[in-house]
């Protein structure tokens, strides 16, 4: 009776939202194949629950039970299921339901079965992501790919592992760009856009390397060809893959860029440019347009902030 009432509820507010067009949240053909699993995907697919940050456990994960997932989607948040209640289980997603969020957008109702319990569960997606849940495939996967090997974060510093007998604030532990860390543990970490994280160990100290291992329950338009944890980490040397002299990997440690650089060199050194001011040959960060030829890097140019 209560999911009846869930479907009905989802469908005026389609009918309210947007009006009578089936068109508008028609899903997009992709012409390459990803390796990803979008939200319409999802069913059959286990999650675990993550950590949350301490500001959020009092509140506890956006989702509800099925009984109370009307009213939690209708604004109260008291009906959230609580954090320590829920933190490390799994789910098993048993359906996925459009939801329309505006004109030519959508987002998703999820129901999913709690897989200990059997408990019935629904979540609304936003920005096509349900935050607090990683897909336990990656999780496993990142552990099976990662825990023992060596790894190139391509991070000035990260963040240090909390220990609870210090009963102390971790500090931030220095490392190299594209130098080589351990990896001696890898679980879910506390942020749905990087959700788990690889502990690894630098010069005997042991910091946080989050990571995502693929794109699944991701927005969208963050995904791209290559593989999610790309963003954080090389499995091979780069000072090897990339090439470059001592005082060209000197100048990326200090975020300097020079001519002859490759884009990948200046990747590293300046991060990832904004994907609205990008094209294949030129890239823009803040006041410096740089331009390529090919990979190269053949111009920096000082331009004025747009308005």
């Amino acid at each position: 009776m209560r999911t009846a009432s869930l479907r009905i509820f989802l469908v005026l507010t389609l009918l309210i939202g947007l009006g009578i067009n089936n068109s508008v949240w028609a899903e997009q053909s992709s012409e390459t194949p990803s390796p990803n699993i979008k939200v319409e995907q999802w069913i059959g697919n286990v999650f675990t629950f993550i950590a949350l940050p301490a500001d959020k456990q009092v509140v506890g994960y956006r989702i509800f039970t099925e009984d109370q997932a009307i009213q939690g989607f209708e604004g109260d948040n008291s009906l959230r299921i609580p954090y320590k209640k829920y933190v490390g289980k799994e789910v098993t997603v048993t359906e996925v339901e459009v939801f329309p969020d505006g004109y030519n957008l959508k987002e998703y109702v999820v129901h999913m079965k709690v897989n200990d319990t059997g408990e019935k569960l629904v979540g609304r997606t936003v920005g096509l992501q349900l935050e607090g849940l990683v897909l336990t495939a990656d999780l496993n996967k990142a552990r099976q790919q990662f825990l023992g090997k060596v790894v190139y974060p391509k991070f000035r510093e990260l963040s240090g592992l909390y220990v609870p007998v210090l009963n102390t604030a971790p500090s931030a532990v220095v490392t190299k760009i594209g130098g080589p860390v351990t990896v001696v543990d890898v679980y879910a970490g506390i942020q749905s856009k990087e959700p788990i994280w690889l502990i690894v160990s630098v010069d005997g100290e042991k910091a946080i390397l989050p990571i995502a291992y693929s794109w699944t329950n991701l927005p969208i338009q963050c995904w791209d060809e290559t593989p999610a944890w790309q963003e954080s980490l090389f499995t091979e040397n780069p000072r090897v893959s990339l090439g470059g002299s001592r005082n060209l990997w000197e100048k990326i440690e200090n975020g300097d860029i020079e001519k002859g650089m490759t884009k990948g060199h200046v990747y590293l050194s300046w991060g990832k440019p904004p994907h609205d001011k990008v094209s294949d040959s030129v890239w823009i960060y803040g006041t410096k347009k740089l331009s390529f030829n090919g990979d190269v890097l053949i111009s920096i140019e000082t331009i004025s902030k747009s308005k």
